[in-house]
């Protein structure tokens, strides 16, 4: 044992709760899948001093790494509890379990888990000496949920290991529970209470060497800044949008010209093969660097000085660029680079952890590269040229980043600012959906205005107004690819399983989208939307499901002693309308998770819906619109598989027809009159306190005798001004023409301190635009005075 204050909680970084109230607690909550603030919000109140950290395991391989030793290094934690969900192809929490009881397999190298689960069950950053000290010290407690089909034995197995260790009562309980179908927070509250009148031993403090998780926490060395502008026989600059590298070699001169830096580095090697050492190492980082510079000017329009000495260098011949890369990677060596608080650090890691790794750090993209080529860890290999002008290349962009105060990525072109004050329209358009979902995710991810969700357990989102549009349905909407395909099912059982819940008639819980449009509101309105577009397809038909009396609605749980508030639709309207014999659709969104729900809403209510009514109706396929009106991305959860959609290839987008819209409403743009189809007006919201006189206001105010205007305001004020439930609508399913002029949606919540404010009219004409504009800005201004916020912007969309 050593003094206490050897270890620093946390040891190594991690996405960690640390709740103040549970800073001397004994428990620790692995939540697997789920967002930590999400399940300390179900603890019961009397029981979270007991609790000392929660965090989730949706990260890399070392997440578990790290939360052993984070673990180990808590002055107070003893238990670990592993809590939630786990997938088939992630499986932490049962490898724990394997490795406490298992142990590592002698027989492989690299601390593979024996009897491991899923892929690459291993813990290469740990000793087996952290592993013991672990297993001597902390207990860990499985009452978590899995879709791996060894689940039920391991755990049994682990249960009968641990027995002789644990508590008879708590042994009992965790048997109870691992025998239960489905895992609920009263069996996370039962352990919890159980541990809490349990008597344990002051914690042992280890002192832990960081040479034994070098690869997980980095030694620093920061660099001081270098002025050194070398003579190099090449020169770079920007020709138009395209990047143009000019080069000696030998006694004569060539030149490369293309819009991608990568490419342009790759066909280089490839020209000089053999005699690449032309370039010494230095030169070869400062090729990258220079390259990064000028992608950098082309991606920002911007003017950045050069690294090297300027020269009258001009290429004769020019090098054909290579059609196809095929790479080699370094098997030795590899970089991280990222920006952290306008500071440039690179990681330099080895495959072999026996090599020494640290991390770089300096305000100085030179100093950087000259250590860099001091140090030369690059494999001697075929493509050691490219790895070092990907290296120079990444770091460029990076030490942009920096000085503007923008956020970097590595391997990712585009540099952004965390958006904290501006919730952004965002519009993208293709025939493809990977493509499409790419823009949308890399457009909010980029511009999304950044907050806590206003579910505060869910962490830190992005949020953005999305409007997506599918061009062509019948071909962008075809397949699914494989890429989005999860667990063991193939993406067309995927599909039939979406289509079969959006077509049933009843719920097994608070709802199902498919009940809601079927039989909710007393009758079928996909067979009756069939049925009146058969009659009169000049005007648009309405699906509704959000209902405005009995959603956005709370009450007092006796019990519990809190409000508890509906679970209320997300997708709320579909919108049906046909041109030329070609049918269209909208749909509506009041909230909308990008990353996760978005593949199944949109083939859900393409395969059910649109092709349901396409089919029928004989007509021609056209587009699908996807309005999501706050669309997410959850940055505790989903940060990681943003950065993968983000990464994937598509194809590039053909050619489209684009008649149906988006047509943009404004002073100087001309639209025939005579067109029909999606319309948007995109403005500031304006104070306008006296009310118009307005059909439209009297029934929302006055919505089957509630006043859902007041109502949207009372939630907000209750549950918090940026939540997403509270929507207002004149039409209601139950007794109104789905084919009716009405404005059918209208939302508005606070984002950075101001309040705005979306709405869509259906088969509602736009020549008298002043008094849509008038009511919308008097229901807005109604929200900002009692919300007491200021005004943002307010959009409009017209629909048919």
């Amino acid at each position: 044992m050593v003094n206490r204050k050897k270890n620093i909680f946390p040891l190594v970084d991690a996405l960690l709760l640390t709740p103040k109230q549970g800073k001397n607690g004994v428990i620790g909550v692995c939540t697997n899948t789920s967002a930590p603030g999400q399940v300390y919000n179900e603890i019961k109140q009397t029981l979270r001093p007991y609790v000392s950290v929660l965090g989730s395991l949706i990260v890399n391989r070392d997440g578990t790494e790290r939360m052993i030793l984070n673990s180990l290094a808590h002055h107070a934690l003893k238990y670990l509890i592993l809590f939630s969900d786990e997938s088939v192809t992630f499986s932490p929490s049962i490898n724990l379990l394997q490795v406490l009881k298992n142990g590592f397999d002698k027989k492989k190298e690299g601390n593979y888990i024996k009897d491991g689960k899923s892929a690459s069950p291993q813990y290469p950053n740990l000793n087996e000496k952290i592993i013991e000290m672990f297993k001597s010290e902390i207990i860990v407690l499985p009452i978590f949920m899995s879709n791996n089909s060894d689940k039920n034995r391991v755990v049994y197995d682990y249960l009968e290991w641990l027995r002789p260790k644990i508590d008879k009562n708590l042994y009992e309980l965790l048997k109870k529970i691992d025998e239960k179908n489905k895992i609920y927070y009263d069996s996370l509250n039962d352990t919890i209470e159980l541990l809490s009148a349990i008597k344990t031993n002051p914690k042992k403090i280890f002192e832990l060497d960081p040479k034994d998780f070098r690869n997980l926490q980095l030694p620093k060395k920061d660099l001081k800044d270098k002025k050194i502008i070398p003579d190099c026989p090449f020169k770079i600059t920007r020709a138009g949008l395209k990047i143009k590298l000019d080069i000696k070699i030998g006694y004569k001169s060539f030149f490369i010209k293309n819009d991608n830096d990568f490419l342009i580095g790759y066909t280089l090697m490839k020209f000089l093969g053999k005699n690449k050492k032309i370039l010494d190492p230095l030169e070869q980082l400062f090729l990258g660097l220079e390259l990064g510079r000028v992608k950098i000017e082309i991606i920002n329009n911007t003017n950045q000085p050069s690294y090297i000495k300027n020269n009258l260098l001009k290429g004769k011949k020019e090098i054909k660029l290579e059609s196809k890369i095929n790479l080699k990677t370094d098997n030795n060596y590899y970089y991280k680079v990222w920006v952290k608080k306008n500071i440039i650090s690179v990681a330099c890691l080895a495959y072999n952890i026996c090599d020494e790794v640290f991390e770089l750090r300096s305000k100085s993209a030179l100093a950087l590269i000259e250590k860099l080529a001091e140090l030369n860890r690059f494999e001697n290999y075929e493509m050691d040229i490219l790895h070092r002008i990907d290296i120079g290349s990444q770091i460029a962009r990076a030490a942009y980043a920096a000085k503007i105060g923008y956020n970097f990525i590595q391997d990712f072109d585009v540099l952004f600012k965390i958006n904290t004050e501006k919730l952004p329209l965002i519009i993208s358009d293709g025939n493809s959906f990977l493509d499409v979902h790419k823009s949308i995710t890399r457009k909010i991810y980029t511009e999304g205005f950044t907050k806590s969700h206003g579910d505060a357990q869910k962490g830190i989102a992005r949020t953005g107004i999305a409007l997506a549009i599918f061009r062509d349905f019948s071909n962008s909407l075809r397949d699914l690819p494989n890429f989005y395909r999860e667990g063991v099912d193939s993406t067309k059982i995927m599909r039939q399983k979406y289509k079969k819940q959006l077509l049933r008639f009843d719920h097994d819980g608070s709802y199902s989208y498919g009940e809601r449009t079927r039989s909710f509101f007393g009758y079928d309105q996909l067979k009756n939307t069939i049925k009146i577009l058969k009659n009169n397809p000049k005007k648009a038909a309405v699906i509704q499901r959000f209902d405005n009396k009995e959603d956005m609605n709370f009450f007092m749980n006796e019990d519990e002693k809190k409000l508890k508030f509906t679970h209320d639709p997300c997708l709320t309207h579909d919108i049906f309308f046909i041109q030329n014999n070609v049918l269209h659709s909208f749909h509506i969104a009041r909230a909308h998770n990008i990353i996760n729900a978005y593949p199944e809403n949109i083939f859900g209510l393409y395969d059910a819906y649109i092709k349901t009514i396409q089919n029928n109706l004989k007509v021609k396929g056209g587009d699908m619109y996807m309005l999501s009106n706050r669309g997410n991305i959850l940055l505790l959860t989903e940060e990681q598989k943003t950065r993968k959609i983000l990464s994937e290839p598509s194809k590039p987008t053909d050619d489209f027809n684009v008649l149906s819209g988006p047509y943009k409403i404004e002073k100087n743009i001309k639209i025939s009159k005579n067109r029909t189809g999606v319309f948007y007006i995109h403005t500031l919201i304006k104070k306008i306190i006296k009310k118009p006189k307005s059909k439209i206001l009297e029934k929302i105010e006055n919505y089957n005798g509630v006043n859902i205007l007041d109502k949207a305001i009372d939630y907000l004020k209750i549950k918090g001004v940026s939540h997403n439930n509270p929507i207002i609508s004149e039409y209601d399913a139950r007794s109104m023409d789905p084919q009716g002029d009405y404005l059918l949606f209208f939302q508005a919540n606070v984002s950075g301190k101001k309040l705005n404010a979306t709405a869509v009219y259906v088969n509602h004409k736009t020549n008298n635009i002043k008094n849509d504009l008038n009511l919308c800005n008097y229901i807005a201004t109604k929200y900002t005075q009692a919300l007491k916020s200021g005004q943002g912007d307010l959009i409009i969309f017209y629909i048919n």
